[in-house]
């Protein structure tokens, strides 16, 4: 379906043969970006007929990199400050960056600003390349002054510690220590967990003659085989159910795609004019979209002015996405350059995301990054700023990002206190963790038996403070219906009792539910059987 034909002819590429991380170029335009990804890989990620008369990246790139028998993927990103989004969305995904410099040109203003999206993405590895050292004019005393330039610039970043290498495309000088280093690396990057359900921002989508559809992206978690059934969530609000009929990885058909590889899925009942880049692939009835967003946001300190407690117009970056949408603080009268604080993203396009997800705020107009954060959650409402239980919930939400049991167990808070089996707002919340619905149970059960949460009579999941209310009501109830079978029995000494229609018109306002688990508990006891807890 896509990729070179020498890999191709490779036929299926096994799992052990693909590392599962996946490398971006990041820099200035024209410094050298896809030259260099080319002398690396053999291939030219401009694909397009455009870039390649206009001698400029201006769409994503992807090209196989084989580092020691395994195969890596290579997200190729355009310098220029107008397709920002595109990088922002190549980004999304990659595991190590190559940040490239040219020796001639320097630090330039895609440069800052692409270190500062990675580091807002949560990137955490990478490897500065300095190309083009074979231009006239690049000497020892330039490349030493490139040097300091780039020791301020990245001072207190995570690319501070990360190794450099002067390379040139053109005649192969430095390649092959480059690949030497990006080799070291990959081994030593946290390959991403498999685990969970399959979730896949889409960032390119064509056709191919007789075989249908193709989504491509790289997958934030889970694995997807062929027959597997996926759900597309679009932009337009639509969910298309869909069925993989073949996936490759790198060119080449794999039998599975994992996440850290990057795939490309080929469906045989989606319309390619239903679906867009921005759009999700994910396991179905795990993820629904939303746009009202709980985040922590943070302002970059390069900003030229802060966020305020106004409306703020944005184009937020999310996943692969790009939608408008505002960004209301929900603590403090501003943001200053360089802070952190809680805020509520409210778009004007439902996305898919889940807590931890990152993205990236630019200004709608002129085009400037400010700022970024993590997804916290999903909000039912428009908050109000300045609320202390708003901030307290908040900041809770951000202290059990990654602990399924603790996110579960703040969800049952805020579900006054109990959500039962099969209901519809046990499933909204364990959507809005992104997370399948027995997977979800089976943490709220796992509160049960720590003796965090209990499990009241009718099957509901309580917390604990709401057991105890129940089990106060449970207990006056038994003592109601012995008091008024006592009466009932000092009355008519000679009747044998009441019949259970004469005690649900006495107690007709309690659910039967309670009214029956109340006489059970008086039988068992009567029987001395015990009472059953709560």
């Amino acid at each position: 379906m896509y990729g070179s034909a020498e890999w191709r002819a490779r036929g299926l590429l096994r799992s052990e043969e693909i590392a599962r991380v996946v490398l971006g170029t990041a820099g200035h335009i024209d410094h050298g970006k896809t030259a260099l990804v080319r002398a690396l890989t053999g291939v030219d990620a401009d694909r397009l007929a455009e870039e390649q008369s206009r001698g400029m990246t201006i769409d994503l790139g992807f090209a196989p990199l084989e580092l020691d028998g395994r195969a890596v993927g290579v997200v190729d990103v355009p310098g220029h400050e107008r397709f920002v989004k595109n990088m922002v969305a190549g980004a999304t995904g990659i595991d190590l960056v190559l940040l490239v410099v040219a020796a001639d040109d320097g630090v330039m203003p895609q440069t800052r600003e692409h270190l500062e999206i990675l580091s807002l993405l949560g990137l955490e590895r990478g490897v500065v390349a300095v190309t083009k050292v074979d231009r006239p004019g690049v000497d020892d005393d330039l490349l030493a002054a490139l040097d300091a330039e780039l020791d301020v610039l990245l001072a207190g970043t995570f690319l501070a510690p990360a190794p450099r290498v002067r390379v040139s495309a053109l005649t192969g000088a430095g390649v092959p220590a480059l690949r030497a280093v990006l080799a070291r690396e990959v081994g030593r990057v946290e390959q991403r967990p498999v685990r969970g359900p399959f979730r896949m921002p889409v960032q390119r989508v064509f056709s191919v003659k007789g075989f249908g559809t193709v989504l491509t992206g790289i997958p934030l978690s889970g694995v997807v085989a062929p027959g597997d059934g996926l759900a597309v969530h679009t932009q337009r609000g639509a969910v298309l159910r869909a069925r993989v009929r073949g996936i490759q990885a790198y060119g080449r058909p794999v039998e599975r795609a994992r996440a850290g590889h990057s795939a490309a899925l080929n469906f045989v009942d989606v319309d390619r004019k239903a679906v867009v880049r921005g759009d999700v692939v994910a396991h179905p009835d795990v993820f629904a979209s939303g746009e009202l967003w709980e985040v922590r946001l943070e302002s970059l300190a390069s900003c030229a002015r802060a966020f305020d407690r106004r409306i703020n117009t944005v184009r937020v970056h999310l996943g692969t996405a790009e939608v408008m949408g505002e960004v209301a603080l929900l603590e403090g009268s501003e943001l200053a350059p360089g802070e952190a604080g809680f805020a509520q993203l409210r778009l004007r396009t439902a996305v898919v995301a889940a807590p931890g997800d990152r993205f990236v705020v630019r200004r709608h107009s002129p085009l400037e990054t400010l700022g970024g954060g993590v997804i916290l959650g999903r909000s039912a409402w428009r908050l109000k700023a300045g609320r202390p239980f708003v901030l307290e919930r908040l900041a809770r939400r951000e202290a059990t990002l990654g602990d399924l049991e603790a996110q579960a167990l703040l969800a049952l808070e805020d579900a006054r206190g109990a959500l039962a089996p099969g209901s519809a707002e046990l499933l909204a919340v364990s959507t809005s963790l992104g997370q399948p619905l027995t997977t979800f149970v089976g943490a709220l059960q796992s509160l049960v038996d720590d003796g965090r949460a209990a499990r009241a009579r009718d099957g509901r999941f309580v917390t604990l403070a709401e057991g105890a209310r129940l089990d106060q009501e449970h207990r006056e109830l038994q003592a109601q219906l012995l008091e008024r079978l006592a009466r009932a029995h000092a009355s008519v000494p000679t009747r044998p009792g009441q019949t259970l229609t004469e005690l649900r018109r006495l107690f007709e306002g309690v659910e039967e539910p309670r009214l029956a688990a109340a006489l059970g508990a008086l039988l068992d006891r009567g029987g001395g059987g015990g009472e059953p807890p709560v």
